[in-house]
């Protein structure tokens, strides 16, 4: 026997529905004859009759009373199908709401935020370049991209790659530093208070702390213009040819870098796009996050 035509079903069930031939061709827009030879075509499949034809219309055989459940299942079956896709089309709109570092969003996120732009042209993303973790449950955003080795619990994500961190500096800074001329000073993150991270204690214990900032972007600013030494991610120290890794030990401990999106929202359809596209996207560049040398 050879597959069903959902088509030739739907043409069936058109006929047993409206009551005959005729109104079944206006429901569908068709003419009686495209009707009449569906039919012809479901019964040559299913090797049975399942209208007695006469010239006073057309009744339902047995055959076809005893399948029209099944049928009927298939139109629901088609219909849910239908209803999907649209609503998947129409939720191809809208705003979506993307928060992620500020230095993430810039050295990283950007080119495939372009290329996902031209080609979904009616999601509109709103960025939010924040220092803090969002609370999506509350739909502060929709999505997030955070480093953290302890995801939290009210959100599903997939684990992009391990950031890799070092200690980074402009080489003139560095043989200055060697040549023991002063002034060379480190530039940290604004820890608990006056810390001191675990690099500059163990490794550089005489330097004075110059800069500390909340911002990663600003203190990557600071040490490629020669403000210092400072601990960034090895794929952002290793892409800029103006910076070399500082020998340190006591670095950061790698970190999971995360896309997050609430429960709740994780199947809607701009969502789940947004999603699998960037995750595309960034596959390829994993090995710049995890590597701890240049490339």
């Amino acid at each position: 026997m050879q597959d069903i035509d959902w088509g030739d079903v739907s043409h069936c069930l058109a006929v047993i529905q409206e009551g005959s031939v005729t109104a079944a061709a206006k429901k569908l827009g068709v003419n009686h004859t495209t009707v009449s030879r569906r039919i012809s075509a479901l019964e040559k499949t299913l090797q049975a009759s399942l209208f007695d034809r006469s010239t006073s219309g057309w009744s339902v055989t047995p055959v076809g009373e005893s399948i029209l459940p099944s049928l009927e299942q298939m139109q629901e079956a088609a219909g849910a199908i239908e209803r999907s896709v649209r609503a998947d089309r129409q939720d191809l709109s809208g705003t979506l709401r993307v928060t992620a570092l500020d230095v993430c969003i810039q050295r990283i996120l950007l080119p495939g935020l372009k290329a996902f732009g031209e080609k979904y042209p009616s999601i509109n993303v709103e960025l939010l370049a924040s220092e803090e973790s969002l609370d999506l449950a509350v739909h502060a955003a929709d999505i997030a991209f955070r480093t953290t080795n302890d995801p939290p619990p009210n959100v599903v994500g997939k684990k992009i790659a391990n950031f890799n961190y070092g200690v980074f500096g402009r080489k003139s800074v560095w043989e200055d530093y060697l040549s023991g001329q002063g002034g060379v000073g480190a530039i940290t993150w604004m820890l608990d208070g006056k810390a001191v991270p675990e690099w500059l204690r163990q490794s550089y214990p005489d330097m004075p702390i110059r800069y500390r900032s909340n911002s990663l972007n600003v203190i990557y600013d600071l040490i490629r213009q020669g403000h210092g030494f400072g601990e960034l991610p090895c794929s952002l120290g290793n892409s800029d040819p103006d910076l070399i890794r500082i020998p340190a030990q006591g670095v950061m401990e790698p970190m999971g870098f995360w896309l997050l999106t609430n429960l709740d929202l994780r199947t809607t359809a701009r969502i789940r796009i947004f999603r699998d596209f960037m995750l595309n996207y960034l596959q390829p560049i994993v090995e710049r996050f995890e590597s701890q040398s240049a490339l």
